[in-house]
């Protein structure tokens, strides 16, 4: 259903005109994520586009760009990920392995806490 998804990227592309979008990275061997990512590209071609990391999913990933975290997001971050009961039994379930992850990811970036992103396209528009 690849078309279908596509198509519904686009209507949301139509919908909100994103500057930016997140999507699953390029090295996520998830079947399901691996769509997402391939489709986004598709309909998001002229937009600034960034891949997330998953390491449970990535057996590589690219550190190109790496965006520091307040200890709040973290916590929002950590909160939002409890919503998914359906990974809560999986090793990184309980929002430890996020902050061991944003904890090495800031150490990278010179702070406490941060989050890296693969950078598939980097739109800047000026003027």
């Amino acid at each position: 259903r690849r078309q279908d998804i596509l198509e519904e990227m686009v209507a949301l592309r139509r919908e909100f005109d994103p500057d930016l979008v997140l999507c699953p990275s390029r090295f996520d061997v998830h079947q399901d994520h691996q769509v997402i990512h391939d489709e986004a590209r598709r309909a998001f071609k002229d937009r600034t586009l960034l891949g997330y990391e998953l390491p449970w999913n990535c057996i590589d990933f690219s550190t190109a760009l790496l965006v520091t975290l307040s200890e709040d997001a973290l916590r929002n971050k950590q909160a939002a990920f409890a919503c998914y009961r359906s990974q809560a039994f999986r090793p990184y379930g309980d929002g430890s392995a996020i902050e061991q992850l944003a904890r090495l990811r800031g150490g990278q970036a010179g702070a406490r806490y941060a989050e890296a992103y693969e950078v598939i396209r980097w739109v800047w528009k000026t003027g």
